[in-house]
């Protein structure tokens, strides 16, 4: 599991769906977040973190996807946040 800490708020990831380019794309955990775009009605359960491999404590750039394929047009840039890795 991989944790973001953003300001004001945390994203749990469960599962790494793959990476490409030096960003990997994760699935939101379910039972602790989500994210709604209230002007599309669609709820967001992805992220694409940069850069895909975080260390502890390393800054990564977070993106929010509604599906691992969404076009990059209906991406959402949350901005910066400081990984922490859970080992299950």
């Amino acid at each position: 599991m991989l944790v973001v800490k953003m300001k004001g708020w945390g994203l749990s990831l469960e599962k790494k769906m793959g990476q490409s380019q030096g960003s990997s794309i994760w699935e939101f955990s379910r039972n602790s977040n989500s994210y709604w775009n209230a002007d599309l009605r669609q709820p967001y359960r992805y992220a694409r973190i940069t850069p895909a491999e975080p260390k502890d404590g390393q800054v990564v750039e977070v993106i929010l996807l509604r599906s691992p394929s969404s076009p990059e047009d209906e991406w959402v840039a949350k901005g910066q946040g400081e990984a922490k890795l859970f080992v299950e």
